[in-house]
């Protein structure tokens, strides 16, 4: 039950942002290296890594315990890697606002290092990008930079 704990978890109840001192502060907000565990929906295979959430405000923040509590949401669900990474950008933007949103993930999946081609340590890359940092070349590199 743990496991999947992330189904009753709404992300607009996880992102409740404040104005506090921030409505003029419109540069990047960075957390890198996340920690994220969940399952393959197909293989129910653990899958395990981190993830880099970044954000351009808006006149709204969030605590950055939000960003984690978002992540490990999403983890605590049957997932695919590549939907996870969209569901977390996704929410960041629809529920903050905020003028650009990056996500990255890299994941290491058991169902490929346990069964199959039994390959280890092979890491899994996954990116989300909206806003001005799919739009604009200047903020996707600077998140792409740190991200790295």
């Amino acid at each position: 039950a743990e496991w999947t704990d992330g189904y009753g978890q709404d992300p607009a109840a996880v992102l409740k942002s404040f104005v506090d001192g921030s409505e003029n502060y419109d540069e990047l907000v960075f957390q890198g290296n996340i920690s994220v565990y969940s399952h393959c929906e197909h293989h129910l295979a653990p899958i395990f890594g981190t993830v880099t959430i970044s954000y351009i405000p808006n006149g709204k923040i969030v605590g950055l315990s939000k960003l984690s509590r978002l992540a490990d949401m999403y983890a605590r669900r049957l997932q695919v890697q590549e939907r996870m990474t969209d569901q977390i950008a996704d929410a960041l933007h629809t529920h903050l606002k905020p003028k650009g949103v990056g996500v990255m993930m890299k994941a290491r999946h058991l169902c490929m290092e346990s069964r199959g081609v039994c390959q280890q340590g092979h890491h899994t890359i996954t990116t989300a990008l909206r806003g001005v940092m799919l739009e604009q070349s200047e903020a996707r590199s600077e998140f792409l930079r740190l991200a790295d």
